[in-house]
């Protein structure tokens, strides 16, 4: 059996870009998430098929792999397919390439079928199966991150309304930013972002005030930034892994 793909063409618009006019990361991440909520709308099991049945896919983990930057006005194709369930876990890899076939960025990522009602993982049922065409394997499973051992930079943030999501929680990008954001301006003007690991730990809501907390660990012509997102109570939400190489 094989998984359905799907994919859709995008153009790197003005608003999604750093300085350098390459796309951010979290543009990246958006993509993502729009062309895997696209694909399921798609097959009829989209956002209304699951708030129906108080059901959502929760993001878990994710591993990105960036090799090169698509750029203001380019068109790039983004694709993905769902690679396996697993009990309650639903697995998927996605992929950035240029219209001339150029592999761009590869993702993993990891997901939690949920009952919003009850407010637990439920296993997948056997329809999702069928309409995924996937099989019961969790070879895509995303390693672990370690949390910061030391804290060299921290920042709050308040919870905005256009941070949350169709789920009245916070989007998982803005994790990404919030970390990102804690990261010192000379790290990302002489650094370039190559590969960003998350775990979401905890949901956090509107209103909210969070923290964002850094460790720097610097080697040779690399850095490797530990991050933890924590609310007000100091408990853990987001851990993410980001790792840097200096421009050339």
């Amino acid at each position: 059996m094989k998984p359905n793909l799907f994919e859709q063409e995008y153009r790197i618009h003005y608003y999604e870009v750093d300085y350098k006019k390459r796309a951010l990361v979290t543009s990246l991440m958006n993509y993502f998430d729009d062309v895997a909520t696209c694909q399921s709308e798609n097959l009829g099991v989209g956002i209304d098929f699951l708030q129906k049945r108080n059901l959502a896919w929760m993001l878990y983990k994710w591993d990105i792999n960036i090799y090169k930057y698509p750029v203001f006005g380019e068109k790039v194709k983004v694709r993905t397919a769902p690679h396996s369930f697993y009990k309650f876990y639903a697995y998927r890899w996605f992929e950035i390439l240029s219209l001339k076939g150029e592999k761009l960025v590869s993702a993993n990522s990891q997901w939690l079928f949920v009952n919003t009602a009850k407010k637990h993982p439920m296993k997948i049922p056997r329809e999702m199966y069928e309409i995924y065409k996937v099989g019961s394997d969790n070879s895509l499973e995303i390693e672990d991150i370690a949390p910061p051992a030391s804290v060299d930079t921290e920042k709050i943030f308040n919870v905005r309304y256009s941070d949350i999501d169709t789920n009245m929680h916070v989007n998982n990008v803005k994790y990404a930013a919030w970390a990102i954001e804690a990261i010192p301006l000379d790290i990302i003007l002489k650094y370039t972002l190559k590969n960003l690991k998350v775990i979401y730990k905890k949901e956090t809501t509107y209103n909210k005030t969070i923290k964002a907390l850094t460790q720097i660990l610097k080697q040779d012509n690399e850095i490797t930034c530990r991050h933890s997102i924590v609310d007000e109570d100091e408990k853990e939400l987001c851990l993410l892994k980001s790792r840097w190489v200096e421009n050339c």
